[in-house]
Order: structure tokens, then C-alpha cells, then sequence
């Protein structure tokens, strides 16, 4: 298990409604992640939120299933972060 982050596009957009952009393959450490997620968020991306990657994650993403609900699941609350699941998007994982 590693950590790696989901992301929508700086126009807002992901892999399709309800599915972000996810980073593979997962980082090994949680501070390789959250440098690399803060860089996004600097960068302009959008919604960017680090998460727990299981052992089921590639699965999930052949099938096509990794939707904000499993991102919030899984979500990781680093120390210092900027960004927390989308606001815009609290309706999808609430």
C-alpha cells in the first residue's frame, strides 16, 4: 500500500462526472505525495486530495470505479495541507 493523489483538471474537469484523475502508481511515502500534491495545487489543479491507495486500487481503476466517494474513504489529512476534497464536490462524498 502507498498514498497517491486525485485531482481534477485546472478547468475543473476529471476522468468523468463523479471520477477524478488519479496519480499512478501510488508514491511510496506520504511526504513524496503531499510535496507532490502541494506542487499541484501551486500549479493550479483542482481538488487535489491524497489518499490511502489499497491493494484493490489498480482493480478499481481498470473498472473504472474510483469515484470521489472512495477517495473521501481513504482520504489522508496531511499536517500543513492546503486542500481538503473540493468544496464543489462535497455534494458527490458526503
Amino acid at each position: 500500500m502507498g498514498y497517491t493523489i486525485a485531482y481534477l483538471e485546472k478547468d475543473g474537469t476529471g476522468y468523468a462526472d463523479n471520477y477524478p484523475w488519479v496519480i499512478m502508481p501510488p508514491f511510496e511515502t506520504l511526504s513524496a505525495c503531499q510535496r507532490d500534491a502541494d506542487s499541484m495545487i501551486k500549479a493550479g489543479y483542482q481538488c487535489v486530495t491524497v489518499f490511502r491507495a489499497s491493494s484493490s486500487l489498480d482493480t478499481l481503476l481498470e473498472e473504472g470505479i474510483v469515484a470521489w466517494d472512495y477517495v473521501k474513504r481513504n482520504q489522508v489529512r496531511c499536517a500543513g495541507a492546503r486542500s481538503d476534497v473540493c468544496r464543489s464536490h462535497r455534494r458527490l462524498v458526503s
